[in-house]
């Protein structure tokens, strides 16, 4: 009886753990942004034609962003042809449902939701803004 709870206990605590990482693990890699929504306000009513044009450009920069998340908790975003802009440490709460990212110049630290998370997309949501930037990322 003895070693029915010993196996049951050590099958729980794997379960345990596995389960904890599952969300870790599908981020550790290289992602690269390939969509952005909500960059501009709702009301484009108010919009000039400089404001729409900002706004293209900047999603056009933001999609020539990768994130890569490495096992340690550092982070890095790079612009097309692998320059390092950014550099930090992130986390991930412990209801695995937002990510904050700290950068190393501490100017800024950066909190989004996962909205999904799988091996083969990555989509995240701001929280700091009050219409949310949506970025959506593949892998590298």
């Amino acid at each position: 009886m003895k070693v029915f709870s010993l196996i049951i206990s050590c099958w729980g605590t794997v379960l345990l753990f596995s389960c904890e990482n599952k969300t870790k693990n599908y981020l550790v890699k290289k992602w690269d942004c390939v969509q952005v929504e909500n960059l501009s306000p709702l009301d484009k009513s108010f919009i000039s034609k400089e404001d729409s044009a900002v706004a293209v450009k900047m999603e056009a920069a933001l999609t020539t962003l990768s994130w890569t998340f490495n096992n340690d908790n550092t982070y890095y975003c790079s612009t097309f042809g692998n320059r390092k802009t950014v550099l930090g440490t992130y986390e991930i709460t412990e209801d695995e449902k937002t990510l904050i990212l700290s950068p190393f110049s501490k100017n800024t630290i950066n909190e989004y939701a996962i909205t999904s998370l799988s091996a083969i997309e990555l989509t995240l949501t701001s929280t700091a803004t009050t219409v949310p930037l949506v970025l959506h990322f593949s892998p590298h």
